[in-house]
């Protein structure tokens, strides 16, 4: 894995290389615990819970500082839904590595992404293109998704029975952006996540 080979790009806000996991974590655990609490209050938190190496190194840091306090502004009950949909994102991600998959399934068995889902990513990201739009044919044949906006031709897929639940899981976890056509033919957009997702499974 190229996280081990290049392990010093990877490193954190204290020279951690799990920084970024360690501070989401800590965000959930504090906000679970109350239903207000700025900075300040965060950072008294860890320390009253023994993570005072952390507290430190958060305040003397100040652009870390800047955006957890913009973190913690949000509305208690947005800020949990975000919190809750960025672990299930890292948790699918983590279902596509052998070492972490089996612990992925057991904590969200509803977000195992199967390979045709992870297949209909990797074809719109190396398209090119923004978006796919669905056509559904009423004479039986299989629905198209036609890619648009920088690719051409169309997403191919071999399990039709199980398109629609792997669109709804892509969306669900943030790698797909769903709208509605003034026709009435859904859309699913590209997202950034969508880009990081692939990196990691590609590499």
């Amino acid at each position: 894995m190229k996280l081990l080979a290049s392990r010093r790009c990877y490193y954190g806000f204290d020279g951690r290389s799990w920084a970024f996991a360690t501070i989401v974590g800590l965000l959930s655990n504090f906000k679970s615990q109350r239903s207000s609490g700025d900075l300040n209050d965060f950072i008294l938190w860890l320390k009253q819970e023994q993570h005072a190496d952390i507290a430190a190194s958060v305040q003397n840091n100040e652009l870390l500082l800047q955006q957890l306090s913009s973190i913690l502004s949000v509305n208690h009950d947005d800020l949990i839904n975000r919190l809750i949909e960025l672990d299930m994102l890292m948790s699918s991600v983590a279902g596509q590595m052998k070492e972490f998959s089996g612990l992925a399934g057991v904590l969200y068995p509803q977000l195992n992404i199967s390979p045709q889902a992870v297949s209909i990513i990797q074809q719109l990201v190396s398209s090119g293109a923004k978006m796919f739009m669905e056509r559904k044919f009423m004479t039986g044949n299989l629905n198209q998704y036609i890619l648009l906006e920088g690719g051409v031709g169309t997403i191919t897929y071999n399990e039709a029975r199980f398109i629609e639940d792997d669109l709804d899981t892509l969306v669900k976890i943030g790698l797909l952006r769903m709208d509605v056509a003034s026709k009435g033919s859904r859309r699913f957009h590209i997202t950034r996540s969508a880009v990081d997702f692939v990196k990691i499974v590609d590499h």
